[in-house]
């Protein structure tokens, strides 16, 4: 399971994006897998081209979308409200 918050996956993807192809950013996007520990961290400190670390990049069998909702009390039988995500800063259509 991936859980991330969507601001740092935005700035992730806002800083990718931007070099190889700007033209996406802002655009809907799904996480669908996860890179191996040890070669993500290789990665850090001596980056990669993309399709080497393809190898090493996984697909998730399935997953989910969470929505975390507001605490607080609520009568009984009514469902407390979604939270929202706050809007983007870094992955807006320009």
């Amino acid at each position: 399971m991936l859980i991330g918050h969507k601001h740092e996956i935005e700035q992730y993807l806002t800083e990718l994006f931007s070099q190889i192809n700007p033209e996406v950013i802002g655009n809907c996007y799904l996480v669908f897998g996860t890179v191996e520990k040890t070669a993500w961290r290789q990665n850090i400190n001596h980056p990669k081209p993309l399709n080497k670390m393809r190898q090493h990049i996984h697909d998730f069998k399935s997953y989910q979308i969470l929505r975390m909702t507001m605490d607080g009390w609520f009568r009984e039988g009514q469902d407390p409200p979604v939270m929202e995500p706050p809007p983007s800063t870094h992955w807006i259509k320009k």
